[in-house]
């Protein structure tokens, strides 16, 4: 659902803005600063992040150009609203009204604090508390001990007004009644509260940001710091819980994922359009010489061409994956609703994939823009051409917002214990035309059916075994990763076999043809071993691949020139040229 040109004109005078042009000799204080300094801007040229909200094709469209023209300013917008201001306004009641004013207004920035040092991104085990005094109301948070501490919010600046919100259990009477966030000032104009430590993280070149580690001792809270949704405490200090459970409530606090999930794979597939359409740019004016070519441009050779337009390829299908992602999302809010038993109908299924796709996206935009660099040779390591920017923002949100390998994992162990899934229906793929579109997403289909019913033949094999838990998981987890990742590959060829929303030029239209049959390629030829062991295709279809490939890149190489109107990269973002 792409927003109307009013919005993007107005997002191409925001980066025009000077603040956003390259600035070079600075430390790694004044580039955090920067970040900062490039937020508020933002916050003067947008509608507050509350309004965002409510928009989510706006909001996902500013992150994606926030994303392009700089990856740490990308992060720490989508802790400030997706995250921060996401869970105040989803949580809060008319007490935290102070809180979204100051966060709207860029007053203070929000930071989220949830992951603790000791546990990694394992979220169920959570120790920071946050004890209810009946006497008073308030409620004081603690951090057991050092293993306890909120690992790397950003929080470092001391002179940066931060306003966090604290994910800690909520104690009452010697009761644990869950995960609950609480918000709370953590940088203020006179420092930090009593009760807060904070201890800066060494320096992160990839993606900086001023990561922090935070501890609490006795910080005491008002009342109207718990943000505590349909939960309430009665005239008498017991509290009522309609969920009923921690584990429940906990899945709830962390319901606020799901936007960050979505705006990280919508950013991942901008920076990796972004990070092709230069490459290519340098390709298509880098001569090269040799003694049997003679001197030619860099792109004329096959050598050059498999990588980039592969890459092309694969950017492009991530970007037709993504553009699901995000109607199902925004269709999520407004209440719109498709048939049921789609893959994209609200709901728990469709959660999983957020994640899902979150995970695959941080792994194919970082193999994406790393080819693209290495194919720009020397010239990659440097700021002009970003992609070391883009690796950085490909490996931080790997395990940002939840880790991409845990929640593969988690996806996986539910599929397989038919949680909200179904495996594609058997259908017949003898004879298939590898040419043919449909034909891409029933090979796909039914590679996920055979991982599924595989995983599931092994559990129950284990099962037999007497082994049950961590015992019957551990050694099949390889596999459960092969369905989850097969899952998400079949959505994306389901996605780029499926004719485009709006229409395109002819040559923008012949350029997806071929972009979507090459990623279908390499997609067969990735798990040839597999399809040729299950008989899914013949010895001869494979061999095939090959010089199918050569001529796709022969048709691409055609309509090269429809690549940015394609792939929509603002020109904006890409005002800083590769050197030849």
């Amino acid at each position: 659902m792409p927003v109307d040109d009013d919005f993007r004109d107005v997002l191409a005078t925001l980066f025009r803005h000077e603040v956003f042009r390259p600035r070079g000799g600075m430390d790694y204080q004044e580039r955090c600063e920067l970040t900062y300094e490039r937020l508020r801007v933002v916050g003067e040229h947008l509608p507050p992040g509350s309004a965002l909200l409510r928009d989510l094709p706006k909001l996902f469209t500013t992150l994606e150009w926030a994303a392009v023209a700089d990856p740490p300013l990308f992060l720490a917008l989508t802790l400030h609203v997706c995250l921060s201001l996401g869970a105040i306004v989803e949580f809060g009641d008319e007490r935290a009204e102070q809180h979204v004013r100051e966060l709207d207004d860029m007053s203070s920035f929000g930071a989220l604090l949830v992951t603790e040092l000791g546990r990694g991104n394992s979220h169920l085990g959570i120790r920071t508390t946050a004890e209810h005094d009946v006497a008073t109301g308030e409620f004081v948070l603690r951090t057991p001990d050092e293993a306890a501490r909120k690992f790397m919010p950003n929080v470092g600046l001391a002179h940066v007004p931060k306003t966090g919100v604290v994910y800690a259990r909520l104690r009452t009477g010697g009761r644990d009644h869950g995960v609950f966030p609480f918000v709370t000032p953590i940088r203020t104009a006179d420092g930090t509260p009593d009760g807060v430590r904070v201890v800066p993280l060494p320096e992160a070149p990839l993606l900086p940001l001023d990561y922090a580690l935070i501890e609490f001792d006795g910080l005491r809270l008002p009342g109207a710091a718990l943000l505590a949704d349909d939960a309430r405490f009665d005239a008498d200090g017991v509290f009522d819980d309609p969920l009923g459970g921690a584990d429940r409530r906990l899945r709830r606090s962390l319901d606020i994922r799901h936007n960050a999930w979505v705006a990280s794979s919508a950013a991942l597939a901008a920076v990796a359009r972004a990070g092709v359409v230069n490459a290519l740019r340098h390709a298509r004016n880098r001569l090269t010489v040799s003694q049997f070519a003679g001197e030619r441009v860099v792109l004329d050779h096959r050598a050059q061409q498999r990588p980039l337009f592969g890459a092309l390829a694969d950017c492009y299908a991530l970007t037709r994956l993504v553009e699901r992602v995000k109607a199902a999302r925004t269709r999520s809010q407004t209440g719109e609703r498709v048939p049921d038993g789609s893959a994209w109908t609200a709901g728990p299924a469709l959660n999983r994939t957020y994640g899902l796709v979150k995970a695959v996206a941080s792994t194919l935009t970082g193999d994406i823009v790393t080819t693209c660099g290495l194919r720009c040779g020397a010239h990659g390591v440097f700021a002009t051409g970003r992609w070391v920017d883009y690796q950085g923002l490909a490996h931080m949100l790997g395990p940002a917002a939840g880790d991409g390998y845990l929640i593969v994992l988690e996806a996986a162990r539910g599929m397989a214990a038919g949680d909200h899934y179904e495996p594609p229906l058997r259908e017949d793929v003898a004879d298939v035309d590898l040419s043919a579109p449909a034909s891409w997403a029933r090979l796909a289909r039914a590679r996920e059916r055979l991982l599924h019913e595989r995983l599931v033949d092994r559990m129950r094999l284990a099962a037999r075994r007497g082994q049950q838990g961590f015992e019957a998981w551990n050694n099949r987890s390889h596999l459960g990763t092969e369905l989850a990742e097969a899952h998400v590959a079949r959505l994306m060829l389901e996605a780029v076999a499926e004719a485009p929303a709006s229409s395109s030029a002819g040559s923008a239209t012949r350029l997806a043809d071929a972009l979507s049959a090459m990623h279908a390629v390499r997609e067969l030829s990735r798990h040839a071993a597999f399809h040729l062991r299950e008989g899914l295709i013949t010895a001869e279809q494979l061999d095939g691949l090959a010089e199918r490939e050569h001529d796709l890149c022969d048709r691409v190489l055609t309509d090269l020139d429809a690549a940015p109107l394609l792939l929509d990269v603002p020109e904006e973002l890409l005002h800083h040229p590769v050197h030849r």
